[in-house]
């Protein structure tokens, strides 16, 4: 596979996994109106940065989480590595089970 190949591949492929993370995430801490978002540079297949939204008050659940999120990634081959001075896009989720799309921020917008 080419690498033209692969970043475009990861380009359709991360809405799909941070959704899927994103669920992850709630349905393992139904208190917490949990949101992912993430940045990734162009010309990149991983991430430049992942946020957890909603856990902002609580320290050490916050990092807890942040630290399984960046393992269930790398699990599946993606990396969140930031590189100074590179250009950046906004990735979010997909959300399925909101009927939503790719644009469907949900409660992201109020935060």
């Amino acid at each position: 596979m080419s690498n033209d190949q692969e970043l475009a591949e990861a380009r359709t492929q991360l809405p799909r996994i941070l959704g899927e993370l994103e669920t992850l995430l709630r349905a393992g801490n139904p208190d917490l109106d949990l949101f992912v978002s993430a940045l990734a540079h162009y010309g990149e297949p991983g991430l430049a940065q992942l946020h957890l939204h909603g856990v902002e008050g609580d320290r050490e659940r916050r990092s807890r989480l942040m630290k399984f999120a960046t393992a269930w990634l790398l699990e599946r081959g993606i990396s969140i590595e930031p590189q100074e001075g590179r250009d950046l896009y906004d990735i979010r989720p997909w959300r399925e089970a909101r009927g939503g799309t790719t644009q469907d921020m949900g409660s992201l917008d109020e935060i």
